[in-house]
């Protein structure tokens, strides 16, 4: 079975084709800058760039229809037409009560339209390019892998908010939570890696980049998650604001004279590391800053690691322990220091760090003596949508 993977952002394309027999990676592909006259294509084939070049990709239907050119031209041998794809996999976001890992059919996209203002980033891209694949080749099987589908095994009394339940009932408010493919194959990773118990075993999955959210993982459930109704909650983010009191939003409307509109458009584009560091979102430059003695780095910085402890405090409390914290994501896995200085914090629980494997970035990075295992792992969220996707489609 043949399947390609699709990730979709507002201006960029990505795919993998994977054998699912063995699991391996055929052909991979990035198109950046959609919908400019230099979109910057690049395709590889196992691990071997075969193409970069800078084209005129204007719309999501043109990067997908140039990627199946791609894949199905006869010098590149590994499948002969489309005919041969088994099926499509998104790793889609938000569709309301669709979550799940489902066939998109009619009423899946029109859930995604719905609750397309929870993903303005994602979804209108995605529905785009659904129907662009749809198009193109209509009788392969197209699946959604949501996001919030890992989370649906959270107990309703975590899900919901203290909020009118006619705002539940009738319009969906409730916390969906997001990176579910990535904390899927984390978590599952680590239980095999450290030889967990499968049915007994309390996991943090600690997400950490421009995106970030922490997963609380019991006896092969998530039983909680950072991430809210939308993305935005949760820890503070690249430019994510994360958790914030509903009523600051109304008292800045009326001192700066904005709209609901202009308020969220100031939280979403000036929040998060970038408005607290005045520099950026990116954990590189802000540690960059650090060094120089740059304050407000340094307070960006601390109040990351601060959510980041404060969450983990939290899952421990709620799972009444925890045998595994891992890290993954561009700075879970690069930014040692942070690691470090995270993993200290719960030396009064037993939990301790070996130095050398931190610096070495080696998959388990706690000490011999320590009673919690640290792991840092690099996730794998187009191979959880793959197995997904070939799930759903033998089971149709």
């Amino acid at each position: 079975m043949k399947i390609i993977v699709c990730n979709i952002g507002s201006t960029s394309f990505k795919y993998q084709l994977l054998d699912m027999e063995s699991e391996k990676q055929i052909s991979r592909g990035y198109i950046e800058r959609v919908g400019e006259d230099n979109a910057i294509v690049t395709y590889w084939i196992d691990d071997k760039k075969i193409l970069q070049d800078e084209l005129p990709i204007k719309s999501q239907k043109e990067a997908v229809k140039h990627a199946l050119d791609f894949l199905t031209s006869t010098s590149n041998n590994f499948i002969a037409g489309i005919e041969e794809i088994d099926g499509i996999g998104f790793k889609t976001i938000q569709a309301g009560e669709k979550n799940g890992s489902v066939i998109l059919d009619d009423d899946v996209l029109t859930a995604m339209e719905n609750y397309a203002s929870l993903a303005p980033a994602h979804n209108p891209p995605y529905l785009e390019a659904i129907y662009m694949f749809r198009e193109l080749l209509p009788n392969t099987p197209l699946v959604g892998v949501f996001e919030p589908g890992f989370h649906t095994t959270i107990p309703e009394y975590a899900r919901v908010y203290g909020i009118p339940y006619e705002w539940i009932e009738k319009y969906g408010v409730i916390k969906y939570g997001y990176h579910g493919a990535s904390h899927r194959y984390i978590t599952s990773e680590t239980i095999e890696v450290v030889n967990l118990n499968p049915q007994n075993h309390k996991v943090i999955s600690v997400h950490l980049g421009g995106s970030s959210s922490l997963c609380a993982y019991k006896d092969g459930i998530s039983v909680d998650t950072t991430m809210g109704f939308t993305p935005q909650s949760g820890l503070i983010q690249g430019t994510r604001i994360g958790d914030l009191d509903p009523f600051v939003l109304p008292y800045i409307m009326e001192k700066k004279n904005l709209t609901l509109e202009e308020a969220l458009n100031e939280c979403s584009k000036n929040g998060g590391l970038k408005g607290l560091s005045g520099l950026s979102a990116d954990m590189r430059e802000i540690n960059n800053e650090i060094s120089k003695n740059n304050e407000r780095a340094l307070l960006a910085r601390n109040k990351f690691i601060y959510d980041i402890k404060r969450y983990i405090g939290e899952f421990i409390v709620l799972m009444e322990g925890v045998d595994a914290i891992t890290f993954t994501g561009g700075i879970g896995q690069k930014d040692m220091a942070l690691r470090k200085e995270v993993i200290n914090s719960l030396e009064f629980l037993g939990m301790k760090i070996d130095e050398n494997k931190n610096e070495c970035n080696e998959q388990i990075i706690s000490s011999l003596e320590s009673k919690i295992f640290a792991l840092v792992l690099e996730t794998n969220e187009e191979l959880v949508v793959a197995r997904e996707t070939k799930k759903v489609i033998l089971n149709n």
